[in-house]
């Protein structure tokens, strides 16, 4: 105990001498820069207007300095480049953003998106700050913008989403309780007839969950969802895996803005390799469309 204390008091000595040791650092015009304010931005093909990506001077004051851009499409070439001019509209009438000592501390570049009745798959390109006048380039100097088509067939069956889901708990110490959250049935990045679900089973404290696939049929009125996928993790100790009762798989039947899943819908939950018992589920799951 002796020892303990002596080596608090000492540790705590030394904070403080080397607090009462240290001057405030102060931020200079030198030590100014541009960033983008995110690394990647989202615009939907259908926005129908200008969407604004917005690039900061990061300075203890307003100052004259300027950044230029340029857009580049080569980490896209030969599968989903946007094209501009097909895909988008860059509505600067420079490539070269200018920042003054008693001017707003943000700058913009507008890009309109261009709509079409066609599905032809997210479309991509960087935006990168260069050439940097008076001021540094942050570590965000780079942008990935994503156009997103509207167009998909999914979305136009009325598949994607937000949903609220619900069920009735199968479990007895529930006492018959219904469940309700929030699920989002989002198309795959390289499957036309994918989707996934973000959270099939009920909220759980501590539990952390995984998206799971689904494969729509060619009608789009039924998605078939596999069993013993991934779903997440509960604490630092538990695995978590989808589960239909012991079925290999499960049927979801769209109808009307739902979906339905006639039948057990469980989070098996397993430890060293071993099943310990179900987290949570429900009796039957039904989710219903959000209108936007």
């Amino acid at each position: 105990m002796k020892i303990s204390k002596f080596i608090y008091a000492a540790v705590v000595g030394g904070v403080l001498a080397s607090c009462q040791s240290v001057d405030t650092p102060m931020f200079s015009d030198k030590d100014a820069f541009v960033a983008f304010d995110s690394k990647t931005t989202s615009i939907a093909e259908n926005a129908a207007r200008e969407v604004k990506i917005p690039i900061s001077l990061v300075a203890s004051k307003g100052l004259d300095v300027s950044v230029g851009f340029e857009i580049d499409t080569t980490a896209y070439a030969g599968k989903n480049a946007a094209k501009e001019g097909v895909n988008y509209r860059l509505k600067n009438t420079s490539n070269t953003l200018s920042f003054t000592a008693d001017g707003e501390m943000v700058a913009y570049i507008s890009i309109e998106p261009i709509d079409n009745d066609d599905y032809n798959g997210d479309v991509c390109f960087d935006i990168k700050l260069s050439a940097p006048e008076g001021c540094n380039l942050g570590a965000n100097y780079t942008t990935t913008v994503t156009i997103s088509d509207d167009d998909h067939p999914l979305a136009a069956a009325g598949i994607l989403g937000t949903y609220t889901a619900s069920g009735v708990s199968p479990f007895e110490d529930d006492n018959g309780a219904t469940f309700t959250w929030t699920c989002e049935v989002v198309k795959d990045a390289d499957y036309i007839d994918r989707v996934w679900f973000t959270q099939i089973v009920p909220t759980e404290s501590g539990a952390v969950y995984k998206s799971v696939m689904g494969t729509v049929s060619a009608d789009f009125k039924s998605i078939t969802i596999n069993a013993g996928q991934d779903l997440g993790t509960y604490g630092s100790t538990y695995t978590l895996s989808l589960d239909f009762n012991g079925a290999s798989s499960a049927t979801a039947y769209v109808s009307n803005n739902t979906i339905a899943i006639n039948t057990f819908v469980l989070a098996s939950a397993a430890s060293g390799g071993e099943t310990v018992g179900y987290l949570t589920g429900v009796r039957t799951l039904t989710l219903t469309k959000v209108e936007e």
